[in-house]
Formats: C-alpha cells, structure tokens, sequence
C-alpha cells in the first residue's frame, strides 16, 4: 500500500521564542487528527526551538571545520531526539503505534544532499503497522564531514522511494504567500504552484530568522519535484484546528497546492 507522509514543521509543534519548548496543546490535538489516518503513515517533523539554534550556533550546516562543532554535533542530534520524544508519546497516548526512526543512523549524504538513505527498515516497519516517525537530524556527510538534513528534503526523498499516494505538510501559515504574511498584510495566499512557476519560487524569501533548512522556499522546491514526477503535495496551516486532519482525508485547496499542472 502507497503511504501518506506527513509533514510537521517546527513552527506548529514548538515555540520558536523560546528554546527547547514544546507546544503541548497542538501536538496532542495533532495526535488526535492523526488517528484518523487508516492508510499506511510516515510522519516527519521538523526541529523548531529544539533543532535549529543549536545547528546555528555549531555552524553545523557549513560542514565540519573543527573539533569545537563535535559537542555541539551531539547536542543538536540529542535535542532532536528529546522533541521526537515528545510527538511519540503523545501519538502513543491515541493508540497510534509510532516508533522513532532515527535518520542519522540510516542516512549519508554528499553536500547535503540525500546520496544514500536505508530504507528496509522504515519498509518493514510499515508492513508491520508501525508508523515510522523520522526528524530533520545532524548527518554524516560524504563531501562535508557532517550536515543538517532537513525534514523537507526527507519528505520529498521518502515520497519518491515509497510512492507516496499523499504529501500534507503542516505549516503554521494557511499555505504560501507572495511574501512573507507575518511581515506584510499585503501578501496573497497562492493556490497552486506548478513546476511553469520557477521565477515566482526564486522570487521568496530564502530562509526564516533562524532556519537553517531554508524556510518555505526550500520546502517548495522540494514538493516542486515530486509534482514533476505526478505526486501532489499541499501546504496547510496545521496550527488551525482540524485542518490537517480535512487534508488527509483528502479534501482539497486548504492551503497551497504543488502540482504537475494547474
């Protein structure tokens, strides 16, 4: 069976002002929206407060440089184990049989780029009836030494490996804007995003205060290569009651489209 991935980004599970803090509340009624999934699940969630100040700090993103970046390899790897811990045990309390798949240890990449992930496990996993939950992760890189492989870049790999049926990922914004909604009231929610909309993606704004995967631009351009291969993708704003849980029973233009054609 085709799985669903979903994506949960950092923004919608922590409090990105406040480091290591998780939004208690949001994840427990994310678990809740979840357990209505009766198809195979994957579920990828990004690292907010927990992740990407610690990545920043380690410049970890640029490669390994020297021995100081050690320590902070490892305590960036371990804060994203602690807020992975925090999803499992609340998808646990619903009855979801989540299991933590730890992307480091199946994972290398060249220039931070996927060159090799194993995936007979998470396969295993979901001929089980497990639901495998995987995080953006500190991973070893065959170019650079080391580099941050962001949650996105894992969706749009695991969406192509598996064949996804459905890509959702769960924003804290209702889809994507012309720019940056936060900042601009003028900013107009897009739709749909075809593969034909390369200057508008080039035009966003390439990374979030703070992110070091890239923000919603790098997000796009991940979902813009499964829509090339037929696979549809849609944004929401997962921080919204309910709304993840409309999307993945299939009704569509909550968000942001990302489609092979408009």
């Amino acid at each position: 069976m085709r799985p669903v991935i979903v994506k949960l980004g950092g923004s919608v599970i922590t409090d990105k002002r406040k480091p290591f803090t998780v939004k208690r509340a949001v994840i427990r009624r994310l678990a809740r929206e979840l357990k209505e999934v009766w198809e195979p699940l994957v579920i990828v969630h990004g690292g907010g407060s927990f992740g990407h100040p610690l990545a920043l700090k380690y410049r970890i993103a640029e490669g390994y440089r020297h021995r100081k970046q050690l320590i902070g390899i490892s305590h960036t790897h371990l804060a994203m184990e602690r807020l992975n811990r925090h999803l499992i045990e609340a998808l646990q309390s619903e009855g979801i049989p989540a299991m933590a798949c730890q992307p480091s240890a199946c994972t290398l990449t060249a220039n931070g780029r996927i060159e090799s992930m194993d995936l007979r496990p998470l396969r295993k996993m979901l001929a089980l009836g497990l639901v495998p939950v995987l995080y953006g992760d500190v991973v070893l890189d065959a170019a650079q030494g080391v580099s941050i492989l962001s949650g996105d870049q894992m969706v749009s790999y695991l969406a192509r490996k598996l064949g996804a049926s459905r890509v959702v990922l769960g924003v804290d914004v209702d889809g994507v804007f012309t720019s940056c909604p936060k900042k601009d009231s003028r900013a107009r929610l897009l739709r749909v995003i075809t593969p034909e909309d390369v200057e508008l993606v080039q035009s966003m704004e390439k990374e979030a205060r703070g992110d070091v995967t890239g923000g919603m631009r790098a997000k796009v351009q991940e979902l813009l290569e499964l829509a090339r291969l037929g696979i549809e993708a849609e944004i929401v704003n997962a921080a919204r009651p309910n709304v993840l849980r409309e999307a993945l029973k299939g009704k569509r233009g909550l968000g942001t489209m990302i489609t092979g054609g408009k």
